[in-house]
């Protein structure tokens, strides 16, 4: 168990550190209608210091599309090309258009209701500062078996972000488990078919582990149960850059004990 636990920890830190990981982001801009620059240069109204160019180009947002033009000579690529005029393709539309300067990633994404431009920057000092993330010691007792109920199609939950913003959310399952001798439910969503995504509170938020909460993923089995490892619940980005917009965990999904087991709260300078 402590093999596979400590080899899962090393990929997850390896996704969180690689090139455009969660350790990346510099940025959450939201745009308003009209016109904004993107460069290096001060007058520059997105302006990002490992672009490469003082002038890389300017987005045009009009109503719900935003168009991006690239400034004469500027080494900006979008999907891997040399960038053109275009409108820019957002996350809810499909793979979003990947526009690239310097150490720069720039993806238009749709936020709160709203579009913005998610900022990356392999070069950010989150990222080159990253000193870890402490564990707690391996507990067996938090490695738990639930019952899997399933939600009537359609069912939603209200999920607040760390923004505030709030959202009508699909509930899929709910996991009935018994920790500390009592029986405990959470409620999930399916990531991809039979595989859970779960964000939950517990005792420790705010004195051990974020105070938001963390993030659990786990598969629904042939028997219709699933196994939930909270040695492996994880930080959620918002613990690592004040740019994501992290879901918190919904009202019932707030355990009133301490799960001693998981990831702690990030130790260093890049906390937010």
């Amino acid at each position: 168990m402590e093999q596979e636990w400590n080899a899962w920890h090393a990929e997850r830190l390896a996704r969180l550190t690689g090139e455009d990981g969660w350790l990346t982001l510099i940025d959450l801009a939201f745009l308003g209608q009209g016109k904004a620059t993107l460069g290096r240069a001060e007058g520059a109204d997105l302006r990002y210091a490992h672009l490469s160019d003082d002038e890389a180009g300017t987005f045009i947002r009009s109503g719900d599309q935003v168009r991006f033009e690239p400034a004469p000579g500027a080494a900006i690529t979008a999907d891997g090309a040399p960038a053109q005029p275009m409108t820019l393709v957002a996350d809810d539309q499909g793979p979003p258009t990947v526009l690239r300067s310097g150490s720069v990633s720039i993806v238009l994404v749709r936020r709160n209701g709203d579009l913005a431009l998610r900022v990356r920057d392999n070069a950010s000092p989150v990222r080159t500062g990253f000193r870890g993330v402490d564990r707690y010691p391996i507990d067996p007792s938090r490695r738990v078996n639930a019952r899997v109920e399933r939600a009537p199609k359609g069912t939603t939950v209200a999920v607040t972000n760390v923004t505030g913003y709030t959202s009508q959310e699909p509930l899929d399952v709910t996991l009935v488990f018994e920790i500390d001798g009592r029986e405990r439910r959470l409620v999930a969503r399916e990531s991809s078919p039979g595989n859970l995504f779960i964000v939950f509170g517990d005792k420790t938020n705010g004195a051990g582990t974020h105070g938001g909460g963390r993030f659990l993923e786990a598969s629904i089995g042939g028997d219709g149960e699933a196994i939930l490892d909270f040695n492996r619940a994880y930080n959620p980005p918002c613990s690592f850059t004040a740019f994501a917009t992290c879901e918190l965990p919904t009202a019932g999904n707030r355990l009133p004990v301490a799960i001693e087991a998981g990831e702690r709260a990030p130790k260093g300078p890049e906390v937010q």
